[in-house]
């Protein structure tokens, strides 16, 4: 009797196992479209002056484009940064608009997208 019972357990573990090892294995839905942002971040850093603004600004702007294609988000940052490189290239209202759709879309960075907004003000504009 227990070797039967032994038996049945030993035919049902691979059963068990690959069960265990198949919802181990799911996938999260994807939340943003990440798209060449991280590199570009660490390029700017790491290869400085190797890229213009304007290069990374077009690159960015393009991953906007497939994001939208997708139906996805872009990451957090992702406006900050594309507002960082406008006032790089003296486009200043458009850096100021880029931080303001950053403190919107993720509010923890509110107060210091403001603080940069804030700072980029000419007096009597935007």
């Amino acid at each position: 009797m227990e070797t039967k019972k032994l038996s049945d357990m030993s035919k049902k573990l691979p059963l068990f196992l690959l069960l265990a090892i198949q919802g181990c294995a799911s996938q999260s839905p994807v939340l943003y479209e990440w798209g060449s942002y991280e590199s570009l971040i660490y390029k700017s850093y790491s290869a400085t002056g190797k890229y213009s603004p304007d290069e990374h600004i077009q690159k960015l702007e393009a991953d906007y484009q497939v994001a939208r294609s997708k139906n996805r988000s872009v990451p957090p940052g992702y406006y900050a940064q594309l507002g960082f490189l406008y006032y790089q290239t003296g486009k200043p209202e458009e850096a100021a608009k880029s931080f303001m759709i950053e403190a919107e879309l993720f509010p923890e960075s509110k107060q210091y997208m403001n603080r940069l907004v804030n700072n980029i003000k000419p007096k009597g504009k935007l």
